[in-house]
C-alpha cells in the first residue's frame, strides 16, 4: 500500500515537472538542454540526503553487480529514454509520443512478471489496460482529434522507432533497479548511484560544441524552469525508488504512468492557454482512476 501510494506522489512530481518543462522548451532551440541541466543537479542534493542521514556507507554496500545494474538504470532512463522521448516530441508532438512511448507498462510487466517472477493477477491486468486505455484516450485530446487514428498511419517509422525506443528503456529501467537493490540495498543510495552514471554519460556530450553552445545561448528565465523542472524530476524519481524498494516493477511503472492524468489536471490549472481539453480527458481519466484502484 505505501509503495503504490509513493508511485502515485512520483506521478505527481512528474506531472508538476512537465508543467516547468512545457513553459521552459518554448524558450529554447535545444531541448536537449534540459536534461544537461536537470540530471546532473541531482546528484549532489542526493549526496547531501545521504550525508545528513549519516547513511555515507550505504553507498558501499552494493556489490559490483548492483553498482552495474543502478548504473545501466539510469543511462537507460534518464539518458537513453529521455533523450528518444524528447526526439520523438520534436517530430510529431507530444501526444502521439506520449501514446507511443506507453510501451513502458507493457514492458516492465511482462519482465517483472516473466524475469523477476512477480505475481501476477486478473486484477492487475484489468488495472493495467484500464490505464493504458485512460492514457491513450487523454493523449488523443481534441489537438489531435482530426488527425488521430489516421493520421497514426502517417507517422514517419522514425517516429515510431524514437517513441517506442523510448517506452521500451522506460519499461527497462525499474527492473533494472530492482536488480540494482537486490532487496536490501538503500534506494537513496541507488538513486545517487543512477544519478551519477547518468551525469558521467551526459558529461561526455559536453566534448562536442553544439551542446555548450546551447547551454550558453540559454536564457536565465528558461534556466530557472529548468531547474525547477529538475527539482520537481530529482523528487519524482527518488520517490519513485523508494516504490520500487516497497513494491513490485509490475505495479509501481503502471501507477507512476498515471503522470498524463495529472499533467491534464495541472494544465488546466497553470497552462490552460497552451493545452486543449474535451471529453476524451475525462473518460481517460476515469479509467486510469478506476485502473489504479485495481492496483492499489
Amino acid at each position: 500500500m505505501i509503495g503504490s501510494v509513493f508511485a502515485l506522489l512520483s506521478a505527481v512530481s512528474f506531472a508538476l515537472n512537465a508543467i516547468f518543462l512545457r513553459r521552459a522548451v518554448i524558450k529554447v532551440a535545444d531541448v536537449s538542454v534540459g536534461i544537461l541541466i536537470s540530471v546532473p543537479m541531482a546528484v549532489p542534493l542526493l549526496l547531501l540526503i545521504i550525508a545528513s542521514s549519516g547513511q555515507i556507507q550505504s553507498l558501499l554496500d552494493f556489490s559490483w553487480q548492483g553498482y552495474v545494474w543502478l548504473s545501466l538504470a539510469g543511462i537507460v532512463h534518464f539518458v537513453i529514454g529521455r533523450t528518444l522521448n524528447y526526439r520523438c516530441i520534436q517530430l510529431v508532438g507530444a501526444n502521439i509520443a506520449n501514446i507511443l512511448s506507453r510501451s513502458d507498462i507493457l514492458i516492465s510487466v511482462v519482465i517483472g512478471i516473466t524475469a523477476l517472477r512477480e505475481p501476477f493477477s486478473w486484477g492487475l491486468g484489468v488495472g493495467v489496460l484500464l490505464i493504458l486505455s485512460g492514457i491513450i484516450l487523454t493523449g488523443l485530446n481534441s489537438q489531435r482529434t482530426q488527425a488521430s487514428c489516421e493520421s497514426l498511419s502517417r507517422i514517419p517509422a522514425r517516429a515510431f522507432a524514437l517513441g517506442l525506443g523510448a517506452g521500451v528503456s522506460w519499461g527497462i529501467a525499474p527492473i533494472l533497479v530492482k536488480l540494482g537493490l537486490d532487496g536490501t540495498g538503500s534506494p537513496v543510495a541507488g538513486a545517487c548511484i543512477s544519478f551519477t552514471a547518468a551525469t558521467a554519460a551526459l558529461s561526455l556530450s559536453l566534448l562536442n560544441q553544439r551542446p555548450r553552445a546551447a547551454i550558453m545561448a540559454t536564457s536565465a528565465r528558461a534556466a530557472g524552469l529548468f531547474f525547477m523542472a529538475g527539482l520537481l524530476s530529482f523528487a519524482a524519481n527518488f520517490v519513485r525508488y523508494l516504490a520500487l524498494k516497497l513494491a513490485p516493477a509490475s505495479v509501481v511503472t503502471p501507477l507512476a504512468s498515471t503522470v498524463p492524468v495529472f499533467v491534464l489536471v495541472f494544465s488546466f490549472a497553470f497552462n490552460r492557454k497552451l493545452e486543449m481539453f474535451n471529453t476524451r480527458v475525462v473518460i481517460g481519466t476515469i479509467a486510469v482512476v478506476i485502473g489504479t484502484l485495481f492496483l492499489v
